[in-house]
């Protein structure tokens, strides 16, 4: 597949429009629900230093994710600069917000990214960008993992509806399944190839792919998983201290994400427990990550409703929501966006007429 073409066109603007209407929809839902229109006064009611404090609270977190790209490149001896790491990361969350399910999307960009900009090897680039990812799977579900018995004791306590229970337990059961099948595709990449490979060699695929395209992809696929497990190896062997970096910047950076809210509902005057607010946070990403709209918009906004019903006043609920969705969805929307589209106008200029 020409990877050029999958990231440019009509395609990108029809998903972008996509996400950005869904989230609307949403939004006025909220508006609906909460008779609260007059947003622009309830934003006022914001203390000022707290949507700072937010807003760098989501600009770090931003920071340490490119950060923690550029420690695995560092890692597998690829000297790539911060302002590239920055830009991958802002591209990936950019198309893992339009496209459905929220979390994922953007890693294959990621990898194309580092192979076409920075000279990685496809099997290091796929390397880098799935160890990334299982250490930031294995950072929200160590979160998660380790307060289930407060969770189990007081989720009856939020009077939460049957769909948005059902999509809650969903969320967690599928990001458990994700992750184990992702820890046995790191370590047992050559199983997982022999599947797809036998997968790809069925009479519905030989139908509509050409043999030697379909043999030549395969081979393609068998070098890709030989470098991923020689990268792989050298991180888990020699490369150690990178790696208990990563972990750590990982563990710091997810602390951001769950405390953004807390932030905004201390802006607005609300003092529901801390703790409370962060568990319902995390549940809440973990359940949005399945939900089939781009990125969860529309759908989400309706689930952030649901989940904090029980700690915010109504009058105050429906800008919390928006306000929120803004800074962790929106903004990486619009810089990611931005940042797209300046990497994509930079390749057509450079290519030659």
């Amino acid at each position: 597949m020409n990877e050029e073409k999958k990231i440019s066109g009509k395609q990108l603007v029809k998903e972008t429009v996509y996400a950005i209407l869904a989230g609307i929809v949403g939004i006025i839902f909220v508006s609906i629900i909460t008779h609260n229109w007059n947003f622009i006064s309830m934003i006022k009611a914001f203390k000022v230093s707290y949507l700072v404090f937010a807003f760098s609270l989501m600009f770090f977190d931003w920071i340490i994710e490119a950060y923690v790209i550029k420690i695995i490149a560092n890692a597998l001896e690829y000297k790539i600069v911060f302002k590239d790491c920055l830009n991958i990361f802002l591209i990936g969350g950019f198309f893992s917000r339009i496209t459905p399910f929220a979390g994922g999307g953007g890693e294959p960009f990621q990898i194309f990214l580092l192979s076409r900009d920075n000279a990685v090897k496809p099997g290091d680039s796929t390397a880098i960008v799935a160890i990334k990812t299982f250490i930031g799977t294995f950072t929200r579900l160590s979160v998660f993992a380790l307060l289930p018995m407060w969770i189990a004791l007081t989720k009856t306590q939020w009077h939460l509806s049957k769909a948005i229970n059902n999509l809650i337990n969903t969320g967690i059961i599928l990001t458990l399944i994700f992750f184990l099948f992702f820890i046995f595709s790191v370590f047992k990449p050559h199983i997982v190839e022999k599947w797809i490979e036998n997968l790809s060699r069925k009479k519905f695929f030989r139908r509509i792919i050409p043999k030697v395209k379909l043999e030549s992809s395969i081979e393609q696929m068998r070098k890709i998983v030989v470098d991923f497990e020689i990268a792989r190896n050298k991180m888990f062997k020699s490369r150690k201290v990178y790696l208990l970096h990563a972990f750590i910047l990982s563990f710091v950076a997810w602390g951001l994400v769950l405390f953004t809210p807390v932030i905004l509902l201390r802006g607005l005057g609300v003092q529901s427990p801390w703790p409370q607010i962060v568990i319902t946070a995390l549940i809440f990403f973990i359940a949005s990550a399945y939900i089939p709209t781009p990125g969860g918009s529309g759908t989400a906004e309706i689930g952030i409703l649901a989940l904090f019903a029980g700690l915010i006043p109504q009058p105050l609920i429906g800008v919390f929501v928006i306000v929120w969705r803004v800074f962790s969805h929106y903004l990486l929307i619009i810089f990611g966006g931005v940042t797209t589209w300046i990497n994509l106008s930079k390749k057509k200029k450079s290519k030659p007429h």
